[in-house]
């Protein structure tokens, strides 16, 4: 039986100017210099899109759409949506730490029918960051798919020791994971820790999912991010165009070491670059965008169906997600403004 004639649920239960860089050409390659450590930040303009290919008909089609939010990692200018359906802006009584979101609510979607987000966004490595604001304690509670099971609690045991200093203990486990676990690349999978550490392989998610519930295990507190990956500044063109679905749908993390301090890792990208291992503990190549900071998310209003994570747009008919590539899809057109390297 083809997939598009189960239900939805059975599916789915299934399933450079300035500082550094002067960009030049339609491309920034390596071979002129570019080193993606260097690059300090990239300004981009953004065309995010929901393009809408069959909906169901006569049936209530919720829409969330993502909101990056602007802060230190991530200044985000010139928003605005462009869409023929009426939508709701995030409310003032929604908290502001909360991840954001335009809605809309109708009924019988056109095929073809597209909603676009458009803004310049400043994505910048800040390396380790001091957050006074920020309570270490509310990121100690794993969600459904961050578990610790005998073999995760002896593994962390054996491989940390006596050791007590959070950044030490975050540094050998980001060693022992990234050599143990193979990265798998063109796969959807959906990042759970006790999987992950069993079958030594997955994606971002999955790679961050150990991790975190390692680190939590331990007392430490992790931020989940998450958002989009965009192509390595020395493998960008000066425009593009990416599906943002969940292959390119990617996490991090940043974890608590102590006092005000929270150091960001990417233990995937440390797989997929060996080059740039080290720099991934406490440094981030700014090709990124995030979308959201949490798992197990409820968004306002609240969906129907548990929303692991929230990268891209989504959508419920009747309560249920509708298939991602069957009845929607999502697509990033970046243009880039600038890049700085670092001085």
């Amino acid at each position: 039986m083809s997939e598009f004639n189960l239900s939805r649920r059975e599916f789915l239960m299934g399933s450079l100017a300035g500082a550094g860089f002067l960009l030049a050409g339609e491309r920034v390659s390596s071979d002129a210099g570019l080193n993606d450590a260097q690059v300090k930040s990239i300004t981009l303009k953004i065309t995010y899109t929901t393009e809408f290919l069959r909906c169901p008909k006569d049936e209530e089609i919720d829409i969330w759409l993502p909101i990056p939010p602007s802060d230190m990692e991530q200044e985000i200018t010139d928003l605005k949506i462009e869409t023929k359906l009426p939508y709701r802006k995030p409310s003032k009584e929604y908290d502001q730490k909360q991840n954001k979101v335009f809605y809309i609510k109708t009924k019988n979607i056109n095929k073809g029918e597209k909603l676009t987000l458009r803004y310049t966004i400043k994505r910048t490595n800040i390396g380790t960051v001091e957050l006074k604001d920020e309570d270490p304690q509310q990121h100690l509670t794993p969600s459904e798919w961050e578990k610790w099971d005998n073999g995760i609690t002896q593994y962390v045991d054996t491989t940390v020791g006596k050791v007590t200093e959070p950044a030490v203990i975050a540094r050998k486990l980001y060693d022992g994971i990234v050599e143990r676990t193979t990265y798998m690349h063109k796969i959807c999978t959906r990042g759970v820790s006790t999987l992950a550490f069993e079958e030594k392989s997955g994606r971002s998610d999955d790679f961050h999912a150990l991790y975190r519930s390692m680190l939590m295990y331990k007392g430490i507190p992790v931020k989940w991010q998450q958002g989009t990956i965009l192509p390595y500044p020395s493998e960008m063109k000066k425009s593009g165009r990416i599906e943002a679905d969940c292959i390119n749908a990617h996490s991090w993390l940043m974890f608590h070491a102590g006092g005000n301090r929270w150091v960001p890792v990417d233990l995937s990208e440390a797989k997929r670059r060996p080059d740039l291992k080290e720099f991934y503990f406490g440094n981030l190549v700014p090709n990124r965008i995030r979308m959201s900071t949490g798992r197990g998310l409820t968004l306002e209003p609240p969906q129907k169906e548990i929303l692991n994570t929230f990268a891209y747009t989504n959508v419920e008919a009747d309560g249920i997600p509708l298939i991602y590539g069957h009845n929607y899809k999502n697509f990033i057109q970046y243009e880039i403004v600038k890049m700085e390297g670092q001085n």
